[in-house]
């Protein structure tokens, strides 16, 4: 059954942060809000693991007092923000989704990223739910809002769905493989992942550091692209954004094979659409097969894993797949794991050198709509993009099978950042479902 009553806009960023500039609206009311949907409908989403409900009023009213007094902390002055549970916020236990740190004491200082939002005005409202250590299984008890029966996608279940059931207007998610590209198509809203590890590690559970990046999930492109302009580090400001002429490359893989009809069409449709707004519009063949990329990858976080997490593989408390995995993890040698971050550099180096033509690069972000159950879907789509290290911004742009979200990716060059934010702004006037 499709539960349309459980989607909902929580608002633009942009035009919050007007209306608490210009005194129409204060962060106390702006949280209230937030928590009378969260009343309406988290019973049934189940995104959150902890709701810090009375630290957040404490925070909202020294807000509304600084914004009274004609002090904004930034941009994001009175919005409310949740952070998926491998992040640590000071005096909130970090659980990782995991039984095996249950009683784990709260942490006593904010990971780095938790930070710059607090200076950036924003109120931390408490944790969103993730899949065990951030790994595809373990799935939390969170739904995706667009129906109840289906998987809002993981790790990053727990942030994407309360963005997309109007809970906040932002939140914080990570990727290792897939899991802030794929959960913001399956829910219907949109992301910002920056180059690989670009955004501080700092304060996060790890799970494959060579690839564990913080993203933020907002409902429409400018609400992420918002909330990134905020955590882009200073040298990534350095490249422009192209001034006119954009060119947009659609890339073609035998991967792409697995995509549905309706998943096929919203490419059609964007490349259409781009083309006719007088955006050059070119077809580009991955020199990598990415079904390769995807094997190197997948060797490379095994391996970490299973030295991020060593004796995990015999705790009974942690699930099969992920026991399974740190398994794998510690058959591959040293040997092996170099040859699979040698290949992977090598292919990242091909794949952006027949690219460099094109100022942005569009691919779906999953090979249909999101699957019933609560497997966290297939993520062969995002892993390449997250393997060669560039941003990448997700739009949410149409529906599939039983009115299910789908999104495509606009991806970009390792330390392109800003000039895709910028992009992505004109890509998604285009191409973006209306907000």
């Amino acid at each position: 059954m499709t539960t349309n009553n459980l989607v909902a806009d929580p608002g633009s960023v942009k035009e919050i942060a007007h209306a608490v500039q210009g005194r129409w609206i204060d962060p106390v009311g702006l949280l209230e809000t937030s928590l009378q949907r969260i009343d309406a409908v988290e019973k049934k989403v189940q995104g959150w693991c902890l709701l810090d409900r009375d630290r957040a009023l404490e925070q909202a009213e020294t807000l509304r007092r600084e914004a009274a007094a004609g002090r904004l902390g930034g941009p994001l002055h009175g919005i409310p923000v949740a952070v998926k549970d491998v992040l640590d916020v000071a005096g909130l236990a970090t659980r990782a989704g995991s039984a095996t740190r249950a009683t784990i004491a709260p942490s006593t200082i904010d990971a780095h990223v938790v930070a710059r939002l607090r200076i950036a005005g924003a109120i931390i409202l408490g944790k969103a739910h993730t899949t065990e250590f951030a790994y595809f299984d373990g799935p939390p008890p969170t739904r995706n809002p667009h129906n109840l029966a289906h998987t809002p996608g993981g790790s990053s279940a727990g942030p994407a769905a309360l963005v997309a059931a109007g809970m906040v207007p932002l939140s914080l998610g990570t990727q290792t493989a897939g899991s802030v590209s794929r959960p913001a198509a399956y829910c219907g809203v949109a992301a910002f992942k920056p180059s690989t590890r670009a955004w501080s590690s700092f304060g996060l559970v790890p799970f494959a550091p060579s690839f564990d990046t913080v993203g933020v999930f907002g409902h429409r492109v400018s609400d992420a692209v918002a909330a990134a302009q905020v955590l882009i580090p200073r040298f990534l400001h350095h490249r422009p954004a192209p001034t006119s002429g954009l060119t947009i490359g659609f890339i073609d893989d035998p991967i792409t094979a697995i995509a549905s009809p309706a998943v096929a069409a919203t490419l059609r449709n964007a490349a259409d659409a781009l083309a006719g707004s007088g955006i050059r519009v070119e077809r580009l063949t991955s020199p990598v097969p990415f079904a390769d990329v995807v094997g190197w990858h997948k060797t490379m976080i095994e391996y970490e894993v299973a030295r991020a997490h060593p004796g995990l593989e015999r705790n009974f408390e942690v699930s099969v797949g992920l026991r399974d995995a740190i398994a794998r993890g510690r058959s591959i040698d040293d040997l092996a794991y170099r040859d699979a971050c040698l290949a992977l550099d090598a292919a990242a180096d091909r794949f952006w050198a027949a690219t460099a033509r094109v100022d942005a690069l569009i691919f779906p972000a999953a090979p249909d709509v999101a699957p019933a159950g609560m497997k966290t879907g297939d993520p062969r789509f995002v892993v390449p993009f997250t393997a060669f290290g560039g941003p990448i911004v997700s739009i949410p742009v149409g529906f599939g099978a039983g009115g299910l979200p789908l999104g495509l990716m606009l991806i970009g060059a390792p330390g392109s950042d800003a000039a895709l934010a910028a992009i992505a702004g004109d890509v998604a006037k285009i191409i973006e479902l209306p907000r």
